[in-house]
């Protein structure tokens, strides 16, 4: 008799693991998170193990995709029992960007940066790339999801993991892989991060007094901007963490870098198209609608899609649930 989906809990594990000898904080999520299934090396035809690692925007916070991951593990199960087909051990990663979370006291004086270093675009896809050689299980199926800057990211990591993992599909979600500059957000808010970028005396004299301040504070702070209504609590705790003079100066650090590198389309982005697919919406200010009717003409037919329900360019503070049942077509 097979177990009901109803019984097969989703549990989270977080850890602090050196990555390129970096301290990154990553989770994962699965109804078995056993050090057998959790190990690396395939485990040929007996693996059967689904393997979806989610690479995140800006801001890099890894509990910002927990929901999201849960309810895509979630239809996915309510999938297999639906149809019957065969049970598989679905693991959902997620890392966060070096210093996009705040690092613990714990772990200060060891690895090879420190809590207040910033980082570049660059700097960060390499360290995608050595998280994924590291630590990323090589499971029968391999799927990778990026959302927005992570989308450029995952790009720029395929050439270097396609032949280690069986990579199925990579997948962009509100992707931004080219023009940033001149969309209608990186115009309104192109000069303020430029401006506090090349002057980083004054984004931390903007944002020193807010590492003082209780947790309970912050997180007060955060409900009053974000609202209590359809956020997961799990948004609201990882949106606390971002009230962090480091975490602010690395997110504006990494966002005034991404409209500079992130100009006109770079085509060896595209250069595995048959595995490339760009998930775009229809009222996001990164990516106007325009980009996405030009990758419609690069990309095999069916590889761009279209949201359909207005959801946000930063859907996993309301939309999460939308975006679950989406994206739950790309696995097979």
């Amino acid at each position: 008799m097979r177990e009901s989906v109803m019984l097969r809990e989703i549990a989270r594990r977080v850890d602090w693991v050196l990555v390129g000898g970096r301290w990154t904080r990553f989770s994962v999520m699965g109804t078995d998170l056993s050090p057998r299934v959790l190990e690396i090396d395939n485990k040929g035809e007996d693996d059967d193990r689904i393997i979806i690692l989610m690479i995140p925007g800006n801001p890099g916070n890894e509990g910002f995709y927990a929901d999201f991951g849960k309810q895509v593990l979630r239809n996915l199960l309510e999938r297999e029992e639906r149809i019957g087909d065969k049970k598989f051990n679905y693991l959902f990663y997620t890392v966060s960007h070096l210093n996009h979370v705040p690092m613990p006291n714990e772990v200060r004086t060891s690895g090879t940066h420190k809590h207040h270093d910033r980082f570049l675009l660059d700097e960060q896809v390499q360290h995608k790339l050595d998280f994924i050689r590291e630590y990323l299980p090589k499971g029968q199926r391999v799927y990778i999801f990026g959302h927005s800057i992570g989308s450029y990211m995952m790009l720029r990591v395929l050439p270097y993991i396609k032949d280690d993992y069986n990579i199925r599909k990579v997948v962009g979600l509100f992707p931004t892989v080219e023009r940033m500059a001149i969309s209608d957000n990186g115009r309104r808010l192109g000069r303020l991060l430029l401006t506090l970028n090349e002057n980083d005396w004054l984004a931390k004299a903007i944002t020193f007094w807010i590492d003082h301040l209780p947790f309970p504070v912050k997180r007060w702070l955060v409900g009053f901007n974000l609202g209590k209504e359809n956020v997961p609590i799990d948004v609201t705790k990882s949106a606390t963490e971002l009230l962090h003079m480091n975490v602010f100066r690395n997110i504006v650090h990494m966002s005034a870098d991404e409209l500079i590198k992130v100009a006109d389309l770079d085509m060896t982005l595209l250069a595995h198209k048959d595995m490339t697919h760009m998930y775009y919406g229809t009222c996001d200010g990164w990516v106007p609608n325009t980009y996405g009717e030009a990758m419609k003409q690069l990309l095999p037919n069916g590889h761009v899609q279209f949201d359909d329900e207005n959801c946000e360019h930063a859907f996993v503070v309301r939309d999460g649930h939308i975006v679950a049942k989406k994206v739950v077509h790309y696995i097979s």
